[in-house]
């Protein structure tokens, strides 16, 4: 892979929020910021072009600055969902994803994974901290397009087995936990505060 390879992040923020009562978890309030100013700002000195998945509130999100797209289906339909909308989208080689609720990820620590994937050969490169899986902090070659469309076509949604279905490597990030740690519900934004 040479240094001409185009890399597109895009933060996912598409999903319902069901687990905080249905809040558009992006846009939640932390620290004085919402959530996924964190994400951006992490995101964007990593990459050259950026883009926001959402599915609602989408005049707020593109204050951004950036494209906001959506599901190509309305139904709320994952993680996955947004990624294939990302794929169908650009012309770059690479996806580098990460979730909008995650406060505490880090630039280097996107680089150190961008990294990994262009010297490691696989399809999907992925972020864990020892055996616990961060599947939606990833680098996905968006060649995958044709086989994620057929993947959800047929009702799949979980992210952990799509994965299994390509060459897929995990970068372990050892004891530096906190980037990869996310807020899923109020009672944990207000106990982080």
């Amino acid at each position: 892979m040479d240094s001409q390879t185009k890399v597109m992040g895009v933060i996912l923020a598409g999903g319902q929020s069901r687990r905080m009562d249905y809040q558009d978890k992006g846009l939640q309030i932390f620290r004085g910021q919402s959530l996924i100013s964190y994400s951006f700002n992490a995101l964007r000195p990593v990459v050259s072009e950026l883009i926001i998945n959402a599915n609602q509130n989408l005049d707020t999100y593109q204050k951004f600055g950036v494209p906001v797209i959506s599901d190509l289906t309305q139904n709320f339909s994952g993680a996955l969902a947004g990624i294939l909308a990302a794929m169908n989208y650009t012309n770059a080689d690479l996806l580098l994803i990460i979730p909008c609720d995650a406060p505490f990820i880090t630039s280097a620590q996107l680089q150190h994974l961008l990294a990994e994937h262009k010297s490691g050969g696989a399809d999907i490169t992925v972020a864990r901290t020892g055996e616990q899986i961060h599947s939606v902090f990833l680098v996905v070659k968006t060649s995958l397009q044709a086989s994620l469309e057929t993947y959800l076509a047929a009702d799949n949604h979980k992210v952990q087995l799509w994965l299994e279905q390509h060459h897929t490597n995990y970068v372990d990030f050892g004891a530096d936990v906190k980037g990869f740690e996310n807020i899923n519900t109020l009672n944990e934004l207000n106990a982080i505060l």
